[in-house]
């Protein structure tokens, strides 16, 4: 499948720093859970203020903001048809939710309780609870029914997808540093749950309705990332890799003897051995992503290239070639060289180079509780006390996609999937004499609203279920705005 739907969905953490002598080491649950639902409504609240075109949960660029369960809230892209759409709009989003967590911060401190709102964007806080950034993508029913040849891609595409996480109390049985904060909370390869039982791949039964032909990929082992590049390997690999299986091109593929304790022990230990069945000798994370690399290649060799796949393949194969080259003292997890410079793409290099600075300059060992400290940091998205976010503002870091097009993706839905429709739909209905409800991804409502009287009539309920205009979007790849756009300027002009 040349053309391809990415699309993320990234939970993100709360914290109100409610000023000195209120703060609490650490709140019964039930009274932090109460907290935090009362902190996200501030949220929604905020989103009503901010100004952007709203259908219920849906919003004028195509994506979705809502509170998931825990009151974490959580950005979902619209359907994307290119690595660098998906990179500008996961970007769109984390600055979407910090602009709202801005003005809840305002709207808290009129209601009297003052403090700092913060948002982070990662996977795990210091109590240990998770939450996730979730992958999509759309795949023919072929690659499905082979989708366990892909597993050890997802379990060690980790060396250039982690986002590093500093362990509690520094020097433990896991180490004091890891590349991954999702892979110790990852107990199967398969789930149909994404809580409390977490798998690489979640295989809920929710198709694509597209005659049966494509089905969504739900991926949950990806950490959120903070570095661009990150975001566009993780998603651009990820494709090529299912391009192969789709073309059934996957033969004499490692398997893992335990996909999730090789998740673990990679994530602990950079350059670990990990047992396969069918193979014999020592093979590390690098070993397995250049075999997949390998074969990709080779695919290539035969088959043209879609879309930004070639320049995608090259960056997999330039930064397999650098991690080569990375050297870390495995007794206390010094960066001891990095000569093609990989901190500035990769979220794991950059945090741990910031950490060892940090240990240099303050002589702070691993048990420092400031380091943990730090680690949050690096994911606040806070443009001031964010630590990637002033590594980004001093050029430390490289970029995917520009500022303009991030802007652009804020409020732009992409024009070459049915999010186009969605968007513009919202968009057009905003703010006039119709209720437009977004039943779900594939069908949007629009709904006349009685003139000049009261909703309360007898027969309202009947005349609203009659003026209505329904739109179907059942495949992500058709793209009819003209068609669909005219009805609904045509609808919403006739009851306006």
């Amino acid at each position: 499948m040349k053309s391809r739907i990415f699309g993320t969905e990234c939970e993100y953490a709360l914290f109100h720093s409610q000023g000195e002598g209120k703060s609490k080491s650490r709140w019964e649950d039930e009274l932090l859970l109460e907290h935090l639902k009362g902190i996200t409504q501030y949220l929604m609240s905020a989103l009503k203020v901010v100004g952007y075109p709203l259908a219920g949960e849906f919003l004028g660029n195509g994506g979705r903001f809502y509170i998931d369960r825990g009151a974490h809230p959580e950005y979902a892209t619209p359907e994307c048809a290119s690595v660098s759409d998906v990179v500008a709009h996961e970007k769109a989003g984390d600055r979407i939710v910090w602009e709202l967590a801005e003005l809840a911060g305002f709207l808290l401190a009129q209601a009297g309780k003052t403090g700092k709102l913060h948002v982070f964007k990662n996977n795990v806080d210091a109590f240990g609870t998770t939450y996730g950034c979730h992958e999509n993508y759309l795949v023919a029913p072929r690659a499905m029914e082979s989708i366990s040849f892909i597993v050890p891609f997802l379990v060690t595409r980790q060396i250039f997808t982690g986002a590093g996480r500093v362990m509690k109390g520094g020097t433990t049985q896991t180490g004091p540093f890891q590349l991954s904060q999702r892979a110790d909370f990852i107990d199967r390869v398969f789930s149909d749950r994404t809580s409390q039982v977490r798998g690489i791949i979640n295989l809920r039964k929710r198709e694509i309705p597209r005659q049966g032909q494509n089905r969504r990929l739900h991926i949950l082992v990806g950490d959120s990332n903070m570095s661009e590049y990150a975001l566009g390997l993780r998603a651009g690999t990820t494709s090529l890799v299912l391009r192969l299986l789709e073309e059934d091109a996957f033969h004499d593929m490692p398997v893992l003897e335990s996909s999730v304790e090789a998740m673990k022990d990679i994530s602990r230990r950079f350059d670990c051995p990990v047992k396969l069945e069918n193979r014999q000798g020592r093979y590390n994370a690098l070993d397995i992503q250049t075999i997949y690399l390998e074969k990709v290649h080779r695919f290539f060799g035969q088959h043209e290239p879609g879309l930004g796949e070639e320049e995608i393949l090259q960056l997999w194969s330039n930064t397999l070639t650098g991690l080569r080259k990375v050297k870390i003292s495995s007794e206390n997890w010094t960066l001891e060289d990095d000569p093609e410079d990989l901190k500035r793409r990769i979220d794991w290099i950059l945090k741990l180079w910031l950490i060892n600075r940090v240990q240099q300059n303050k002589r702070f060992d691993w048990q420092d509780y400031r380091l943990q400290h730090l680690d949050a940091r690096y994911h606040d998205l806070d443009p001031v006390s964010g630590i990637f976010q002033r590594c980004q503002e001093l050029n430390l870091t490289d970029r995917m996609v520009n500022d303009n097009e991030i802007r652009k993706a804020k409020v732009v839905p992409p024009d070459d999937t049915r999010a186009w429709t969605r968007g513009m739909t919202i968009q057009s209905a905003s703010g006039k004499n119709v209720d437009v409800i977004v039943q779900n991804w594939e069908t949007i409502d629009i709904v006349a609203r009685p003139k000049g009287r009261s909703s309360n009539h007898p027969f309202d309920r009947h005349r609203r279920m009659v003026n209505r205009l329904e739109i179907k979007m059942e495949d992500p790849l058709v793209v009819d705005h003209a068609s669909i756009l005219e009805k609904v300027r045509d609808f919403v002009e006739m009851w306006d």
